[in-house]
């Protein structure tokens, strides 16, 4: 990706008025304390974030204390859990607050090719989603998939019903690349959105996804980009 903010393209100029709004700000660190949660949630509630994600278990802490939409994982990061875990994880998410659920795929059925059992799976995690009201968006975790499993499990999660195909949990082998966006983006009609996350810590690489056709941006560095981003539009404007 682009990364340095000394040379911004003019093509992403006009991204960066709309980042703040477009970002998912995430902590979903084991290593972290109530505190640091507290203490991260106290530091974005400045911002005009389109939504918190966090683990399940600092719900009933973060919930009360946030004006923003909560979020949280299911499934996490792997994917490999049963079905009915991640079905019953649904449903105490939403019992502890949650609005939207971010649930990773069994990998392991893409990658054998069973796109019947992949298409149950992911059926099965959005009508539960959707019985509760709440955005559902599927991690296919782009890190580990071949472009042609990208175009594949793309389109089953958009004729799912999915709200968002998410490219990637930021704990696999890499983050999101440009070209993830692209294949996602040529593989789909548009019903479904596109959430670009995984290694985007700066104010022009979130800009870049939004170009190239990403609708939100996962990361723990939403303070960050966006500062960056209005310095960036300061110094353009001086």
């Amino acid at each position: 990706m682009i990364g340095s903010s000394s040379h911004v393209p003019p093509y992403l100029l006009e991204y960066m008025g709309v980042l703040e709004e477009s970002i998912d700000q995430t902590l979903l660190k084991y290593d972290a304390s109530e505190r640091d949660y507290i203490d991260f949630i106290e530091k974005s509630e400045k911002y005009r974030f389109r939504a918190i994600v966090v683990p399940q278990v600092v719900l009933p802490v973060v919930t009360p204390i946030t004006k923003h939409v909560v979020g949280t994982v299911v499934g996490f990061p792997n994917g490999y859990t049963p079905l009915k875990v991640k079905l019953s994880e649904i449903d105490l998410a939403v019992g502890a607050g949650a609005r939207e659920i971010d649930a990773v795929l069994n990998t392991i059925l893409v990658k054998s090719g069973k796109w019947s059992d992949v298409r149950h799976e992911v059926s099965s995690i959005v009508d539960r989603a959707r019985e509760y009201g709440v955005v559902v968006k599927a991690i296919i975790e782009t890190s580990i998939l071949k472009k042609e499993e990208i175009r594949t499990v793309s389109r089953i999660v958009e004729e799912s019903g999915a709200h968002f195909i998410k490219t990637n949990t930021g704990f696999g082998t890499r983050g999101v690349a440009p070209s993830d966006i692209l294949v996602i983006k040529s593989s789909i009609t548009g019903k479904s959105k596109i959430k670009a996350s995984g290694g985007i810590r700066s104010a022009i690489d979130a800009a870049l996804m939004l170009y190239l056709g990403a609708h939100v941006i996962g990361t723990s560095s939403g303070v960050e980009i966006v500062e960056e981003a209005k310095a960036i539009a300061s110094g353009v404007h001086e």
